[in-house]
């Protein structure tokens, strides 16, 4: 199953992104890396992605904006988040929008693959997005 999966890191940290994107391609997924919420909308309709992994603050358009964009396409792609932040508005927030989990910095890879699996388990190879 993770093998066709394609799952996109949006970070503003480069060590981060690469970091997280070495973890993924160990679980056979394949990542590819933004450092921004514009870079990846600008991306997002190239290829399809099947997850989408993003940092919640970021300079300019931060995660929670993103997922509220993506909503208002009326994107479907499964979408988690990850933040150094412990704010439970925050986790709120990406809740009501539809995220399926919020991951704290550093990242645990159990729960990182436990979320992966919910997002993507069911995946057909098909794709909703605009």
């Amino acid at each position: 199953m993770s093998q066709s999966c394609t799952i996109a890191v949006i970070d503003d940290d480069d060590a981060l992104r690469e970091s997280m994107k070495d973890m993924l391609e160990s679980l056979g997924y394949e990542a590819i890396v933004f450092s921004s919420a514009p870079e990846f909308l600008a991306f997002y309709h190239q290829c399809p992605i099947h997850c989408i992994i993003s940092d919640v603050k970021m300079p300019g358009v931060d995660g929670l904006q993103l997922l509220e964009i993506l909503n208002s396409k009326g994107v479907q792609t499964p979408f988690i988040f990850m933040t150094a932040f412990r704010d439970q508005r925050v986790r709120t927030a990406a809740r009501q929008g539809g995220a399926r989990g919020v991951l704290s910095k550093p990242i645990d890879s159990d729960q990182l693959v436990a979320m992966l699996e919910s997002a993507v388990g069911d995946h057909n190879g098909g794709e909703n997005r605009d």
